[in-house]
């Protein structure tokens, strides 16, 4: 079991609330301040002016694929890389609707996850860590031990992969967590495999040429809670970011929130019943030689209601060396080689903002 040293759950200095100056201890999470009687959020969430969302923000249909045919018909199947094609160009967000996923496995997930931020404080911090490195660790904002400006989150963090390993390493509470967790986990990334083929077939590559070069995958699943906030104009459920691995299947709730960057503006994606939003992470981006981009995103909350969502990131074989394919480079790579794992390792070390570390891989 990942239970972590007592001490660990007290690295972060207790914050002042603004205006009441009352001792909060803000590495327990958003969640548990709320539930303790909070009515205004402490000053260590509230965003600079120019981050903050108060901003009008547009709303555009992303691009909605059907994959229902595509799975059992090679026609279909080809018919939908152009679309692959042009949402990947064009975006760099997508979402796609029948599946294959089951809509009850899909429920089942959800009200696990809903279980698990349900649980009384002290069940949960049994996972808490600031070890950014744990491959099982529940926390809140991005990292309590060097976040300047928090976010308005609660998460559980944790591999998938191997699959016979890590099911020891998750909660044991709710009861039926590990049982659905893989079951969905196993789907998905059935799901993700069957995409990545397609983003490959887009860039005019051999289907299996991505899986190839990443030498499999890694998987890696969270289960993000946005309490709703007192104070919504203010605080961000998570910052602006990009996804540092190949893709990422979101399962979102009812509640709006996520936000993506297009054109210097964002744009609000309608959830979908039981579809996933699908985006490009970094490593696309390298390996298409920057034909394809990993858009920034971030999440909103609301003051009347809670929102889920269930990433699961994929990402390459941690010892993978990614560079851009070359059959997609004219004269120079637009980015030099570098292992995912130090990739990993470079962006954990500086935050959420990835763009230095592309610039530094760029020649």
């Amino acid at each position: 079991m990942c239970i972590h040293n007592k001490d660990q759950c007290y690295l972060k200095p207790k914050r002042y609330h603004r205006k009441t100056m009352e001792i909060l201890p803000l590495h327990l999470g958003v969640k548990h301040l709320l539930d303790s009687g909070l009515h205004k959020v402490p000053g260590i969430y509230i965003r600079s002016k120019e981050e903050r969302p108060n901003v009008v923000h547009r709303e555009e249909s992303f691009p909605v694929l059907d994959l229902g045919a595509a799975l059992n018909s090679s026609e279909a199947r080809a018919a939908l890389v152009p679309q692959i094609r042009e949402a990947c160009m064009k975006w760099g967000f997508f979402q796609v609707i029948n599946h294959g996923v089951p809509h009850s496995l899909v429920d089942e997930m959800q009200s696990v996850a809903r279980e698990f931020h349900a649980l009384p404080n002290e069940e949960k911090m049994r996972y808490f860590s600031t070890d950014t490195e744990s491959r099982m660790r529940y926390g809140t904002s991005f990292n309590v031990a060097q976040d300047k400006v928090f976010s308005w989150r609660d998460y559980l963090r944790h591999s998938c992969l191997p699959l016979a390993e890590m099911q020891d390493l998750w909660p044991e509470k709710p009861a039926s967590y590990r049982k659905v967790t893989a079951d969905y986990s196993t789907r998905v990334r059935n799901l993700a495999k069957f995409l990545l083929e397609l983003i490959s077939e887009s860039l005019d590559l051999p289907k299996d040429y991505i899986d190839k070069a990443f030498n499999g995958c890694s998987q890696i699943m969270a289960l993000n809670f946005y309490p709703a906030c007192p104070e919504p104009d203010l605080v961000l459920g998570i910052g602006p970011h990009s996804d540092p691995g190949s893709i990422t299947l979101l399962l979102q709730d009812h509640v709006e929130g996520l936000q993506v960057m297009h054109g210097n503006e964002w744009y609000s994606v309608k959830p979908i019943p039981y579809s996933f939003v699908v985006n490009l992470g970094d490593q696309i981006q390298i390996l298409s030689n920057d034909k394809y981009k990993s858009a920034e995103h971030r999440a909103v909350v609301n003051s009347s209601e809670d929102r889920m969502s269930i990433p699961i990131s994929m990402g390459p074989n941690w010892e993978s060396l990614v560079h851009p394919a070359s059959k997609l480079v004219e004269g120079s790579p637009v980015f030099k080689p570098m292992f995912y794992k130090d990739y990993i390792m470079a962006l954990q070390a500086g935050g959420l903002n990835r763009q230095w570390l592309l610039d530094t891989l760029r020649t």
